[in-house]
């Protein structure tokens, strides 16, 4: 019987407040699609596995990241 693990927690740990992501994929969405090489500074991780943040300039908006489905990698 394995320990069950609180995703949310492994996830604030792996991406705490302040790493800044890169997109290595873009996103398509609808009001605010992302290009790839687009960064990303995180600000949190919520209940639903999104990534909170702020999109570094020239980008702009308030799009989430969603973990498992976006596509990223940490530059710092």
């Amino acid at each position: 019987m394995g320990i069950p693990i609180d995703k949310k927690a492994y996830y604030s740990m792996r991406y705490p407040h302040g790493t800044v992501v890169e997109l290595t994929e873009p996103v398509e969405d609808e009001y605010t699609p992302k290009p790839a090489g687009a960064r990303f500074e995180v600000d949190f991780i919520d209940d639903q596995l999104q990534m909170h943040g702020t999109w570094l300039p020239p980008e702009k908006g308030s799009l989430a990241l969603i973990i498992g489905l976006d596509k990223f990698e940490v530059v710092h």
